[in-house]
């Protein structure tokens, strides 16, 4: 039908089909589902910060050259910084810049939802990035080899960072006690749970890598499942009843929540450097 390009469209349609389908599930975990063009709009939104991060990743990676660390350090510091801390703080100015000032964002679900939803707008990008690359190298078979390991690995990561993004932060707008704590934590986990993932392929310390991937995605994943379980489990209790208050942190608490997030990776970094490796 579409000729010569027929093979690049169809790696298209499949390397962002796994994103779209989990974000599928998860909006239909939502007893009263946001307005699809607002959800829409936060996926498109994650699928933006591609540019931003593009443009830091020469900056961290310039960084890390000029920095007389061993070799194990620097897989940190790429897992940990260059990927994890740069990509999820992109999500997280997403949720709190655009998603929590909106007036459908009034129930802990949604946090649930959006976050879902800004975390796999990236990762259906960066999805497509990676098949486009394998087949330019090594052709379409090799392409699908990439799309199928991804669509069970990287993808479902990224949901997940979304998904615990979201429970730290529906606590910290709807509850009233560790507001700033849970912000904190809305970040910092999400960074740490990508920066696992991401270390574990990058590091010479697993040798069995895969295996460890599906263990620690299989725990997180059972883990969703309760946290989203959960939620509509009180949703069906409260039935479709008045917006809940809403805190909306002020601009210095995120930075600060950025700031500490980014200061503590390299911290980190900098002792396991001095000390371990």
């Amino acid at each position: 039908m579409f000729g010569s390009q027929q093979a690049i469209i169809n790696l298209s349609f499949f390397s962002i089909l796994p994103a779209i389908l989990i974000l599928f599930f998860v909006y239909k975990r939502d007893k009263f589902p946001e307005p699809p063009r607002v959800v829409f709009i936060t996926l498109l939104l994650g699928f933006g910060i591609t540019l931003p991060i593009s443009l830091l990743i020469p900056i961290a990676e310039g960084f890390i050259e000029n920095i007389n660390w061993g070799i194990e350090s620097k897989v940190f510091f790429q897992a940990f910084f260059r990927a994890a801390f740069l990509e999820e703080t992109m999500k997280f100015l997403v949720l709190v810049i655009y998603c929590l000032h909106l007036d459908k964002f009034d129930e802990p679900m949604d946090a649930l939802v959006y976050g879902v939803a800004a975390s796999l707008g990236f990762a259906a990008y960066e999805n497509w990035q990676y098949v486009m690359n394998a087949y330019s190298v090594q052709g379409a078979e090799f392409a699908m080899e990439v799309i199928s390991i991804r669509s069970y690995t990287a993808v479902p990561l990224h949901a997940l960072c979304g998904v615990f993004m979201g429970f730290f932060l529906m606590d910290a707008a709807f509850e009233r006690e560790h507001n700033r704590l849970n912000l904190f934590l809305s970040l910092f986990f999400p960074v740490c749970l990508h920066g696992l993932y991401d270390y574990i392929l990058m590091s010479e310390n697993f040798s069995i890598q895969f295996m460890w991937i599906y263990i620690l995605l299989g725990v997180f994943v059972v883990r969703a499942y309760f946290i989203f379980r959960k939620q509509r489990k009180l949703q069906v209790e409260r039935g479709n009843s008045e917006s809940r208050e809403k805190f909306i942190p002020p601009a210095k608490d995120i930075a600060f929540t950025v700031l500490v997030s980014g200061f503590l990776i390299i911290g980190v970094n900098y002792f396991l450097n001095m000390y371990m490796y």
